[in-house]
Order: structure tokens, then sequence, then C-alpha cells
């Protein structure tokens, strides 16, 4: 009788102690703060690079948060220009409108002409990799982007690359540089200057009206990476893909609201921009393979594809203006050092294995 009271004694105290435990948990968990953030693009989740963003960086930033610190982050995606079109983005994160912004900086030639360098020094690195490394090395030796990004009251969370290398796709045969001559070719802007020396005629546009512009015969071809050709579908009017290896430019930022990122918690900083951090070197890699998928399978629906000879690189790069000096003359006009900041992109795209067709500064 008294081992069956006593049984039954530690019964209910057991019971007790899992419902004490359970209020417990749940007062923890009621006691977590709820951070807000709005992160968007004037781009939709078509690109590569904003499909990444929101696939990786969100939910594990998120991740990061919950599990690590006593907040709770909930994070809503605004994509495809639905609160901030393209050259929108960053004015809506200055603003607040957006917490977070993941920029293409081509659409911000004035506002980001130091972060537009890659644009001036064209046939850099091809690897998306290799060029988050020199962009992180060039970012950190030289205070004048954090200026910058201080100036538009935003703090960078990482620069990384909205795909792969620049090359060309045209709906007529590009074998050598007199091929170029007379015809309308578009880009974003910043890369434009890459084929007026050789004869091309420049058009501004953007991804988001290629296909019709190229059915329409607007414009016969894109500077643009094979993983855009192939997102956007222009290898269905454009058949041609010539590599002539202009670069993959660091040209997606990552930032945020700097009034609302100094009211975050240290802790949620720090996740924050190691996120960034780790999204932008996974995302170069995911690049690369996204990269081959869409070659094979333009290949496989009829696109031709050419390697540009180095000798006609050569020739390209030698009737090009040159974008280097242009930057150095520019960036100093606006107090900025840019014969250092050139120089040591270039040192820094030369230990990475580059070979510049041209020596852009003597």
């Amino acid at each position: 009788m008294k081992n069956r009271k006593f049984r039954l004694a530690m019964i209910v105290l057991g019971v007790f102690f899992w419902i004490g435990m359970g209020m417990v948990g749940g007062q923890e968990a009621a006691a977590k703060e709820t951070i807000k953030l709005k992160i968007g693009s004037g781009h939709a989740t078509v690109a590569k690079w904003i499909s990444f963003l929101s696939a990786y960086y969100v939910p594990e930033v998120q991740k990061r948060v919950n599990e690590k610190t006593n907040y709770k982050l909930e994070m809503s995606e605004h994509y495809g220009g639905s609160v901030a079109k393209l050259g929108e983005v960053l004015e809506a994160t200055e603003s607040g409108i957006l917490d977070i912004g993941a920029d293409i900086i081509v659409f911000e030639p004035t506002k980001f002409f130091l972060q537009n360098w890659p644009f001036f020094i064209p046939f850099s690195a091809t690897d998306p990799g290799a060029v988050a490394r020199i962009t992180t090395k060039l970012y950190k030796q030289f205070p004048a982007y954090n200026e910058v990004m201080k100036r538009y009251n935003l703090q960078l969370l990482t620069a990384a690359s909205a795909g792969d290398s620049y090359e060309m796709n045209t709906n007529f045969p590009l074998r050598k540089v007199e091929d170029m001559k007379g015809h309308k070719i578009a880009g974003g802007g910043a890369n434009l200057p890459w084929i007026t020396g050789v004869g091309g005629v420049p058009v501004q546009s953007n991804l988001n009206e290629a296909y019709t512009s190229l059915q329409t015969g607007v414009y016969e071809g894109w500077i643009m990476t094979v993983t855009g050709v192939h997102s956007y579908k222009m290898h269905e009017i454009s058949k041609y893909l010539t590599y002539l290896d202009f670069g993959a430019a660091s040209q997606l930022l990552v930032y945020m609201n700097l009034k609302n990122f100094n009211k975050m918690p240290k802790d949620v900083q720090k996740i924050l921009v190691e996120t960034a951090e780790d999204f932008t070197m996974k995302e170069a890699k995911y690049l690369l393979e996204e990269r081959e998928k869409a070659a094979k399978a333009m290949k496989e629906a009829g696109t031709t594809f050419f390697t540009m000879p180095y000798e006609e690189k050569v020739k390209w790069a030698n009737m090009m203006e040159n974008l280097p000096e242009k930057f150095i003359k520019e960036a100093t006009a606006k107090g900025w050092p840019g014969a250092e900041i050139v120089k040591t992109a270039i040192k820094l795209n030369e230990a990475e294995g580059v070979k510049y067709p041209r020596q852009w500064i003597k």
C-alpha cells in the first residue's frame, strides 16, 4: 500500500515537473523578441543571384538568429520590382522602405561609381569566387568604399557576383573584331563602352525587357553572362554565344539601411554580416555550376558556341577606350585614390591568374 502511494506521488510530481518545464520553455519562447526585416531587389527570382539569395541567405540568416540569439528574425521578401524597381533599390533602402537591398551596381553608375570599378577594368577574373576575394580585399584596403556606403545611409553586408563572366550573345556569328561593326548591342550601362571602340552600337537596356527587345529587333545581342542568357531565354532568339572573358564583375551588393542596422543587437548584426559573407562564397560556386548547366542546355537547344582567339581579344582591348585611365581621372577628381585602386585591382587579378590582353596602366 505504501509502495503504491509512493509510486503515485512520484507520478504526480513527475507530471508537475514536466508541466513546469513546459511553462518555462513557453515563457522563454514568448520572451523572444521578433525582429521583422524587408529584403528586396529589382530583379525577380528568375535571376540566379536572386534565387540563391532567397534560397540560401534568407532562411539561413533567420535560422542562425533564431538558434543563436534571444531574438526571432522574420524576413519578408520583395523581388521583381514589387517594392523597388531596377535603379530604385538604393533609394528604397536608404529611406527605409526596404531594410535590406540586393542591388546590381551597374544601375547606379553615379552614386556607386567607386563600386563599379570592375566595369572599368575589362578582361579581368572570370571566376566569381576570385572576384569576391579581390573585392573584399579592395574594400578593406580603401576606406573610401565604406564612406560611400555611409553617405547613402547604408551598411554593406557583402559584395558578391550577379553571375559568371560576361560574354557576347548575338543573333549573328561573332568570330573576329570586325564582325561587331554596326550591330546594336544591349548592356546595363557601365559595360557598354566595351563594344563602342570596336564598332558596336550601344543600347541601354535591362533583362526584364531583353526577350521582347531581341524578338522585335530593338537590338541584336547582349553583353551578358551565360546563366543570364539562359535564365532570360535570350538564346531562343540569339543563337550565338561568343566567349570573350570580359570578367565576372562584382556587381551584386547586399546592403542594409544603416540606421536600422545600428538598432540591431550586436549578435544579430554579426550574423547578418557573417551569413552574407558565407552567401558570397557559396553563391560563387553555385554560379559556376549553373553556368555549366546553362551552357549544356543552350547547346542542346541549338546555340553555337565560339571562343574568341586571344589575338582577337588583344585587338579588341586595344581598340577600346582606356577605361582604367578614365576611372582614375574621374575618381581622383572626386577626391578618391583612383590610381591606387586600379593598380591594386589589376595586381590582385593577376595574382588570381589573369593575363590581360592589354597593358592598361603604364
